[in-house]
């Protein structure tokens, strides 16, 4: 018999979205909802386990209610055992733990030691070596003490999981982040690893075959440096110890920084047609245009600006780089013929950055 698993991380509930004015809130609740999807999912595929890979919580104080809602949502998972692991965010010293195993039920296992966890309570011939984060930063891995385990008899699988960046995968420029790479990690005979703290699955693709190392991801985008939908892994480890992965969609917003040059009409219209594509009231989008237009163009910008606001959740629209296109017309609406600005601006018309900058001063010189 096969053992099935949903593997997830970096839920982050909690976590605040200050920088996002008038859809905070929804973003926050998402979260509850991306692990509603996590648990659904994994329900629908008949997981034998629930893992979820550090980082249950975004920081150590949470609102008891809000610990309970995390536990129900849990809770609802029909297969045999969830497992919590404590990441950097919610390491295992802090007391949300507490409040966390006050209201949990059986199903439900908090992996806060550094020992073999025997699943074969749940009726699973499984058992589960945790590396938990024991504080917020560390120039050290927690893995060391699975050196000295070995294997019991009548356990069949060999689950590692562990909370930390994965060297050449995650950014880790200091080395604060519980470092770990393949190799430690093929070093220590699991039959999986499923790992936390990096945002980006890994490996990024839709399915896998025979790979030992993943890592989740965050099932709910963060950010506009999270350009992914939100995903999970399920996991299925055959008889054999064969192992297939496939990749589940779980988000519910997605986050878009794109940049756009803006030179027609028709670029406005296809930059809204671009953003309305593909359920658009789930975008949160900050867009960053360039170019220059002309001046009856200019002058309706923000009718398009409203548009794609209305269609998308969220829009930041920057838009310092997109100029008044300077013609002729425009030269001679402003300035005497003859005059020095005149002349000046007539020279240029045949190097754009040049006329837009000569055009610039001499507005600004006019204003002084």
């Amino acid at each position: 018999m096969s053992l099935k698993i949903m593997h997830t991380g970096d839920v982050h509930l909690g976590k605040k979205f200050s920088n996002y004015p008038g859809i905070s809130e929804k973003l926050e609740k998402a979260r509850y909802q991306a692990l509603e999807n996590v648990v659904r999912e994994a329900n629908s595929r008949e997981c034998n386990i629930l893992a979820v890979a550090g980082d249950l919580f975004d920081k150590p104080n949470m609102p008891e209610v809000n610990i309970i809602e995390a536990v129900n949502i849990l809770s609802r998972f029909s297969g045999d055992v969830v497992l919590v692991l404590p990441g950097n965010h919610d390491y295992d010293r802090i007391d949300i733990w507490r409040q966390f195993k006050e209201h949990l039920t059986g199903k439900i296992l908090l992996l806060e030691e550094k020992e073999r966890y025997d699943l074969r309570g749940f009726d699973l011939a499984a058992a589960v070596y945790p590396a938990p984060c024991d504080d917020k930063h560390s120039a050290e891995n927690t893995l060391g003490w699975i050196n000295s385990s070995r294997k019991k008899e009548g356990i069949k699988y060999e689950i590692g999981m562990a909370h930390g960046a994965l060297d050449g995968v995650s950014p880790d420029m200091t080395d604060d982040y519980f470092k770990m790479n393949q190799d430690e990690l093929r070093s220590l005979g699991m039959d999986v690893w499923l790992l936390g703290h990096t945002h980006m699955p890994y490996p990024d693709r839709a399915e896998l075959t025979g790979q030992r190392i993943l890592n989740s991801g965050t099932p709910e985008p963060d950010g506009m440096n999270c350009s992914h939908a939100g995903y999970a892994w399920y996991i299925e480890i055959d008889e054999k110890k064969n192992i297939t992965a496939k990749k589940v969609k779980t988000g519910n917003y997605l986050f878009l920084d794109e940049t756009y040059r803006i030179n027609s009409e028709e670029d406005f219209e296809n930059l809204v047609e671009t953003i309305s594509a593909e359920n658009p009231a789930e975008k949160v989008v900050r867009l960053k245009l360039s170019g220059r237009i002309e001046e009856e163009l200019y002058s309706r910008k923000n009718e398009y600006y409203r548009e794609i606001r209305e269609r998308t959740a969220y829009a930041r629209i920057i838009d310092a780089d997109l100029n008044l296109k300077i013609t002729s017309d425009k030269i001679a609406e402003e300035f005497t013929p003859g005059s020095l600005p005149y002349e000046v601006l007539h020279d240029l018309m045949d190097d754009e950055e040049a006329l837009q900058l000569a055009y610039e001063f001499i507005q600004e010189v006019k204003q002084t």
